[in-house]
């Protein structure tokens, strides 16, 4: 396969500007909201041994503080025993706001915050179903936690990374294959027992796009287990629509801040005359065909619009 430089012809200009607006929606939803500190940390899940301060509006003698007892739950005025082990702040504030509603106060008004952590929270990030900050009940593995956090998501890349604070023998980060996780053999490597504090992060896989003839444009995740090549990107679009120009196909690559153009010939490709391309995270396949290519020069514009309005499929 020859590479070449090209100059951004005007039809690989505004290609490059689909799968721009098409990176841009990938990124919108695969950002995290940091964790922040602090006691009002939306996330944080509260356990047994901290210290909530329960401020009731207009209410003083509702408003103090209330350890979190072992059995997970914290004793109010007047409603009694309230089960708050596993909830985040606001979702105490509701249930005691619901509490005090039930026949004491009309629309109360309740403010929570964590002022002293005694529980043993640990940190879920990346590439799982239900991101946040998670209680250690026991000795747990790293499936353990994961589970907690509602399982990988169908984005997740190759590896998992365990940060552990300290300065004790097992401080650093420890890394996990994904594959090797799922492999279902348990052991110190392949699913590690998770500390108090520890911060796991698991990886999103690249993305790369097919754009043009094909039935799905999108975005699709590179898999460690199935090396994403050209065919395998286009049979994930759903294959080209029978009137792709297979002779005019081309990978587009931007690397140190460059552009290229590797023209491909999909139907040697299909026929076994040509190998069958591997690409790299962010590439761009394109189909054209003549349909697409009378949409592209009608202007960026009328392009950008289509590539936002191009689902991102995953699998």
């Amino acid at each position: 396969m020859q590479v070449r430089r090209v100059r951004r012809p005007s039809v690989m200009k505004k290609v490059l500007l689909c799968a721009l607006a098409l990176a841009a929606v990938s990124a919108a939803e695969r950002t995290e909201s940091p964790l922040q500190p602090g006691g009002r940390d939306a996330a944080y899940r509260v356990g047994p041994g901290d210290v909530l301060e329960i401020a009731v509006f207009e209410v003083e003698e509702l408003s103090r503080s209330a350890a979190v007892a072992a059995d997970g739950r914290i004793r109010l005025p007047l409603i009694g025993p309230v089960e708050v082990q596993g909830l985040t702040p606001p979702e105490i504030e509701t249930k005691i706001s619901a509490g005090y509603a039930d026949g004491y106060l009309r629309d109360p008004q309740v403010s929570v915050a964590v002022v002293d952590f005694r529980s043993q929270p640990v940190s879920v990030l990346g590439a799982v179903r239900e991101p946040g900050v998670y209680q250690l009940l026991g000795r747990r593995r790293l499936s353990d936690v994961l589970a907690l956090a509602g399982g990988l998501s169908e984005e997740v890349g190759d590896t998992i990374r365990i940060g552990r604070g300290g300065d004790g023998e097992g401080a650093g980060e420890l890394q996990v294959s994904v594959g090797a996780l799922l492999s279902g053999e348990t052991t110190p490597q392949n699913d590690p027992y998770i500390e108090p504090h520890d911060s796991i992060q698991v990886g999103k896989a690249g993305i790369v796009y097919v754009l043009g003839a094909v039935g799905r444009p999108g975005g699709f995740p590179i898999k460690d287990q199935e090396p994403m090549t050209v065919l395998r990107a286009i049979s994930l679009a759903e294959g080209d629509e029978g009137v792709a120009a297979r002779k005019r196909a081309r990978v587009i690559r931007r690397r140190d801040g460059q552009e290229s153009e590797m023209p491909i010939r999909l139907d040697r490709i299909l026929e076994g005359k040509d190998p069958d391309p591997t690409l790299e995270a962010n590439d761009i396949v394109y189909l054209p065909d003549s349909k697409l290519k009378k949409s592209l020069n009608r202007g960026s514009e009328a392009v950008i619009q289509m590539a936002t309005g191009v689902v991102i499929w995953r699998r």
